[in-house]
């Protein structure tokens, strides 16, 4: 799909969300409403963290000894969290002594309201007890939501979230983070030496396109940036290696969906002279610890 194919499929306020976000001069974008949220095929299914855990999970334990996350009795930090709270709801029904995320776009009177407990947490629920038996019931995993949740409206790297933590997890996040070195020197503050932690971070374009690297590598990252905004850093997986050792941060970053020797299209010498292909047709990376 091309990217004019991409923006016509897309709702009005959807096409508006993602221009603001991508032109310079116009941050921010319009607010979230729960009919936006409830008709995403993407933000509806609050399951997909449990699925998402449990894969990257699978992922790590061919590169590295790994046990499964277990939130019983942990405070969790999760960077990012996105309007629905991300790892929060499964985090907390799986027993963690509480959640904390920073969410520039969080909205607690939307997360609160009765279209979103009704029509997400409630499905959400009923999933989470299908896969992880029946810990508590709908108005206990209310309750704790509302006691144990604590997202604050801000940058990562400004939120007052205090160490030690525990967990500290993201789902495709730090790609999309400026300036992405306060926010490591952040986790280094919080973290101890027995933090387990695990990232996702997706190098694509994030664009439906038919490789996920069209149009990354035209121009320098500078001039990419310029035109279309602060939607992407566009560090490569050999930069967030380097970045979260220089602050001591205890992980491995596993490479994987690698498209290698498949890129069609042009690479501005600017990248030639700086990554190999192994770094610049990496797509994901999971990064892992302690190791």
């Amino acid at each position: 799909m091309s990217r004019l194919s991409y923006l016509l499929s897309l709702t009005p306020v959807e096409t508006w969300r993602l221009v603001r976000r991508r032109l310079p001069g116009l941050r921010g974008g319009p607010a979230w409403t729960a009919a936006e949220l409830l008709s995403s095929s993407k933000h509806k299914r609050g399951i997909r963290f449990a699925e998402l855990l449990l894969r990257q999970e699978a992922v790590v334990r061919r590169h590295m000894p790994w046990e499964p996350v277990q939130f019983e009795g942990r405070r969790v930090v999760e960077i990012g969290c996105g309007p629905l709270a991300g790892y929060g709801p499964l985090a907390i029904f799986c027993g963690a002594v509480s959640f904390e995320s920073a969410e520039p776009e969080w909205d607690a009177g939307l997360f609160a309201s009765d279209e979103i407990s009704g029509r997400y947490l409630r499905i959400l629920h009923t999933d989470l007890v299908d896969l992880y038996g029946p810990r508590m019931d709908f108005a206990s995993f209310s309750r704790a939501l509302a006691e144990r949740l604590r997202i604050y409206r801000s940058g990562f790297e400004i939120a007052p979230i205090q160490g030690p933590v525990y967990i500290v997890i993201s789902q495709s996040c730090p790609e999309h983070v400026f300036p992405i070195e306060a926010t490591l020197d952040k986790l280094a503050a919080i973290q101890t030496e027995h933090t387990r932690s695990l990232h996702l971070i997706d190098f694509g374009n994030h664009y439906p396109s038919g490789n996920p690297f069209d149009g990354l590598y035209d121009q320098p990252p500078a001039e990419y940036i310029m035109q279309r905004g602060k939607a992407m850093n566009l560090l490569r997986v050999t930069d967030i290696a380097k970045l979260f050792a220089e602050r001591g941060l205890r992980a491995r970053v596993i490479s994987a969906r690698k498209f290698a020797g498949s890129f069609p299209g042009i690479v501005h010498p600017w990248w030639r002279e700086r990554y190999d292909d192994d770094a610049l047709f990496t797509q994901h990376a999971l990064v892992a610890g302690p190791v």
